[in-house]
């Protein structure tokens, strides 16, 4: 018995002994398989991390080139509002140049009426001028005639 004592002490030895070899070679394998994943989670991590910059760097172009757009739509429309103010005072201007010359045009209108008027009125004067002097030539004649 004593040798089956010794051999199951012996076999209790090894198989403790292979116990912890194995516990041991477990306790490696998750430690390893452990720093494996922290490792990967790593990586992964830095990859997720530059692909974040370089979306950050991707939405800063962006904001760039919009801030551009934004500042080219902006004096676009300054000018735009500029070029409208410029319309609204040359449409007023025109109108006003517009009312001037159509109240010139009216004077020069009413100004050629009385002229033609006037003109009328000249040559009525002038055939009644004429009428009397022919009166007149005719009573001196009749007037030499007594």
């Amino acid at each position: 018995m004593e040798i089956h004592f010794i051999i199951e002490s012996n076999l209790k030895e090894v198989g403790d002994s292979m116990l912890n070899v194995v516990s041991n070679q477990l306790k490696q394998l998750i430690i390893v398989s452990y720093y494996e994943s922290l490792d990967s989670c790593a990586k992964q991590l830095d990859v997720k991390i530059n692909a974040m910059r370089e979306y950050v760097s991707y939405l800063e172009e962006k904001r760039y080139q919009i801030f551009n757009l934004i500042e080219k739509y902006t004096i676009e429309l300054d000018n735009k509002y500029i070029d409208r103010i410029e319309d609204f005072k040359i449409a007023y201007a025109n109108k006003i140049d517009d009312h001037d010359l159509v109240w010139l045009q009216e004077q020069i209108n009413k100004l050629e009426s009385d002229s033609a008027k006037i003109d009328e009125a000249i040559q009525c004067t002038l055939k009644q001028i004429a009428n009397a002097i022919a009166e007149r030539t005719m009573l001196s004649e009749m007037n030499s005639l007594l």
